[in-house]
């Protein structure tokens, strides 16, 4: 778990420390991820790094949460400009999740987070939702989506609608990050997805 001495560092030192992490997952292969060179980026000796972290998987951490701030300040602008139009929202969040490949680095690690969201989707899911604490304000972005214009409004329908959205989204970053098809390609099947679930698959 991620100590609160890691958080209360001043910002300049946190950010340091986080980028170090987000260089070293971009440049080591996930078997060889080094706190050797993850100090000596950040400029802070070892004992230090135990100060703020328990093990590698807290590094997880810190890349999700980087990730979800940056995913998050776009996200909420979309959900006040569309006043919450759930399906033109994951239309924006392929856009704002995509986006990320323009950064090299960025893209390189989410290759690797998106991989093994997918190979080790039981494991990443127990600690997402069991030891990771920074999906409170995403999912706090989620309860400003309005349920005006669907079928289906009642919290647990509601629930199911959004796990089959985030599925169709995991999928398409899984084969635009980790398949590397082109982006139009995904794009386009991934609209059409969206339109299948929103118009509905019978007369």
């Amino acid at each position: 778990m991620i100590k609160s001495t890691f958080y209360n560092l001043p910002y300049e030192k946190r950010r340091r420390v986080s980028q170090a992490i987000v260089c070293e997952f971009a440049d080591a292969s996930d078997e060889k991820i080094s706190i050797n060179r993850i100090v000596k980026r950040a400029g802070i000796s070892r004992g230090s790094f135990y100060q703020y972290f328990d093990d590698k998987v807290d590094l997880i951490e810190v890349l999700l949460k980087r990730f979800i701030e940056l995913i998050i300040e776009d996200l909420n602008k979309v959900v006040k400009d569309s006043n919450g139009d759930v399906f033109y929202i994951y239309e924006e969040l392929f856009n704002i999740v995509t986006s990320f490949s323009e950064n090299e680095t960025y893209r390189v690690v989410l290759r690797r987070l998106v991989r093994n969201l997918r190979t080790n989707n039981d494991l990443v899911s127990e600690f997402i939702f069991n030891r990771f604490k920074g999906l409170s304000e995403f999912r706090g972005s989620f309860r400003k989506f309005s349920r005006d214009g669907l079928r289906y409004r009642d919290n647990h329908d509601y629930e199911l609608l959004t796990q089959i959205l985030n599925g169709i989204l995991k999928n398409a970053a899984f084969n635009y990050y980790v398949m590397e098809q082109p982006l139009e390609t995904v794009r386009s099947d991934y609209k059409r997805k969206l339109e299948i679930l929103k118009t509905g698959a019978v007369f």
